[in-house]
């Protein structure tokens, strides 16, 4: 049976805590029968149906999943019943003052009734396994007993009486229902019994044995019918009464539900339509910070509380207990409190950044400081940027310590020397490991090359305004984080691709490092389609001959890598050569932007290729191992107040570059659309 039924009992507050949560104590069922005549067994819960709720014992308030004000710090069955122990969150709020004042009092446990005997003398249950699903504290008075019956859990009686066929010997009720007892007529046939029964033929007997019989058969069946009858109009008159109470009860309830569900949907639909209304604006059209704030800033502050409390419906309290992983367990928090004190001016001294670091000592035992959270804000800043790369993962990543590096390069050796002597020929002064392009026996020796290694910056920056209201920033708190991700993301893959070229956002000012499509095009590694853009469609083979002109660096299929347009991907997939996602199977993964192979390499789709025209790129074929990103340092986040401007900059800020290890080598090739 996958009905949940909900078992009502009342609880005790025990205490409050020095942080302001409360203890509360009760039973949320007894092993005694209730006033339905059902009655829960205390083993009942003692046959694995504790498990599951056990592994994430959050209390709800009115069976809300939406609304979590606590945790069951102990559950356990006692020759009583079933005994609970919870801690009311502080943050429950008027919920947790409720419940200090006595007005809310009661346990409610929803859970599925596994087996069960049916007891006709009470025309109840006893349920003898049970699985819980979820404890919440209800509005139900503190001083009702406890209630409870399977019956008021159907929707209707014919629901009901299915279910208690399941339970019950449904051959045996009909048998006992029907079986009607019979009286057996007296006063003829014992007065004819009496009479003597002569053996003389000529005497005509007086009783009629057939007669008497046929007539008590009569007397009978009418008797049953008529018993049968009455039986079955009672019963459905009862029935037809039951149903109808129960349906203009379930009238009642229906209508106050559609009610309170109508004012909860109006009000977290609001809230829901700005939070998307200032993503969208700031996220996806990338309107001013300032001036999206500026507009939306009434209702922000209005409605504040309640995004803020929505938010919080969607975070896990589990890893909150306990000695856990702090860093982990208030990433958010932390990261929240960041930008709270970028904005106000204030730093890590805003009450919000206050209350978080008072919860992380708490939990984590230790003395942690604002040191601690900035260098926690660095690290999931710059993690949430590299989850938004697609190509950048492809390439090493070199750590410099300073704004320029010499990186000694050592060229690919030519050919060692058979000879008869003792030594080789020319060993002193040069040797004869000479570069791989030199002439045999040249004896030149060793050449070393070098490449330098530099960064360039990278910011991203937005404004509040000088009197943008507290309240009106904490609900956004997140899409400014979010947006500066995305911007950073944004352009370090624009530049891996392009960077100081044409077709990138940065222009050729020298504004972006050096991408894969401007080394194409200046080592002119690149093949022309001969097809005009409009009618010209990428396919496996245009990829594998890109990857024959790399030559030696493109004869290892696994070291080679394709990156293609949007149109482009699309274009393959009707390419029978092409092994999409569904071919590829778990090899292709959304962390790398994998989507498929062409003969053993793997093809990335980007959106940063321009908009296909003539003599556009839409695909290049990539050595990856030939190429690396130096980083000077992490992310840095700042803020700045202008007087002039009465505003508030936010600053982003990070320092990488992106360079060939060996200048000119045909590590890359570049597919281009027809020039005109």
């Amino acid at each position: 049976m996958e009905k949940i039924f909900n078992l009502t009992s009342t609880f005790k507050t025990l205490s409050e805590d020095d942080d302001g949560s409360i203890n509360i104590k009760g039973y949320a069922s007894t092993n005694s029968k209730d006033r339905a005549g059902d009655i829960v067994d205390h083993d009942a819960w003692t046959k694995g149906g504790l498990e599951n709720f056990k592994n994430n014992p959050v209390i709800l308030f009115n069976h809300n999943y939406d609304r979590p004000i606590g945790r069951a710090t102990g559950i356990g069955v006692s020759d009583k019943g079933l005994e609970l122990n919870a801690r009311i969150s502080k943050s429950a709020g008027d919920i947790k003052e409720l419940i200090k004042d006595g007005v809310l009092g009661a346990f409610s446990v929803g859970f599925r009734v596994k087996d069960a005997d049916y007891m006709s003398e009470t025309d109840g249950y006893r349920i003898k396994d049970a699985e819980l699903f979820e404890v919440s504290v209800v509005t139900v008075p503190c001083n009702q007993a406890a209630t409870f019956s399977i019956a008021k859990s159907f929707d209707n009686m014919e629901e009901y009486k299915k279910f208690k066929h399941t339970f019950s010997n449904q051959a045996n009720s009909i048998n006992s229902a029907d079986a009607v007892e019979v009286e057996q007529p007296k006063g003829e046939l014992s007065q004819e019994t009496e009479k003597s029964m002569s053996n003389d033929k000529n005497i005509t007997p007086e009783f009629d044995l057939e007669a008497f019989a046929k007539k008590v058969a009569e007397d009978t069946a009418t008797k049953i019918a008529m018993q049968q009858a009455e039986q079955k109009a009672k019963a459905q008159a009862e029935t037809e009464k039951s149903e109808a109470a129960e349906a203009e009860q379930k009238a009642v309830d229906q209508a106050k539900q559609d009610e309170q569900k109508q004012v909860v949907t109006s009000v977290i639909t609001g809230a829901e339509k700005l939070m998307s209304d200032v993503e969208t604006r700031v996220n996806e059209k990338h309107e001013d910070l300032e001036k999206v704030v500026k507009e939306l800033e009434s209702n922000l502050i209005e409605k504040s509380d309640e995004i803020m409390k929505m938010r919080e419906s969607k975070r896990t309290f589990s890893d909150r207990q306990g000695n856990g992983d702090w860093k982990k367990a208030f990433e958010n928090d932390i990261l929240d409190a960041k930008f709270a004190g970028l904005a106000t001016g204030k730093g890590w001294n805003t009450k919000y950044a206050q209350d978080v670091m008072n919860k992380v000592n708490t939990m984590s035992g230790l003395d942690v400081s604002s040191a601690d959270f900035e260098q926690i804000v660095s690290t999931n800043v710059e993690r949430d940027i590299q989850n938004e790369l697609v190509l950048a993962p492809l390439f090493r990543e070199i750590q410099m310590t300073s704004a320029t590096q010499i990186l000694p390069i050592l060229p690919d050796a030519g050919y060692a020397e058979f000879t008869g002597n003792q030594v080789a020929t020319g060993s002193s002064p040069h040797g004869n490991l000479d570069m791989r392009s030199a002439t045999y026996a040249d004896k030149a020796g060793i050449a070393m090359a070098e490449r330098t290694l530099s960064t360039k910056k990278l910011i991203s920056q937005s404004y509040l305004g000088n009197e943008t209201e507290e309240d009106a920033i904490m609900p956004i708190l997140p899409l400014i984080r979010e947006s500066m991700v995305r911007s950073h993301a944004r352009g370090i893959e624009n530049a891996i691709l392009a960077g100081d070229d044409a077709d990138g956002v940065y222009g050729t000012s020298g504004a972006a490092f050096e991408g894969l499509l401007h080394l194409a095009r200046n080592d002119s590694d690149l093949t022309q389609t001969a097809t005009a853009f409009a009618s010209d469609s990428l396919t496996a083979l245009q990829l594998l001959a890109a990857r024959k002109n790399m030559g030696k660096y493109g004869l290892n299929p696994s070291d080679v890598v394709y990156i293609v347009s949007q149109r482009g991907y699309y274009e393959l997939l009707e390419d029978a050569e092409f092994q999409d996602v569904n071919l590829v199977g778990d090899m292709a993964t959304k962390v790398s932007g994998e989507i498929g192979s062409v003969f053993g390499s793997k093809v990335i789709v980007c959106d940063e290729f321009a908009t296909p025209a003539v003599s556009k790129f839409h695909a290049i074929a990539v050595y990856a191992r030939n190429y690396v990103m130096p980083r000077l340092r992490g992310v840095t986040i700042e803020s700045d107040y202008e007087v002039a401007s009465q505003r508030t900059v936010l600053v982003a800020s990070q320092r990488l570059g992106f360079t060939d290890l060996i200048d000119g080598a045909t590590s890359k090739w570049a597919l281009q659309y027809k020039g005109s």
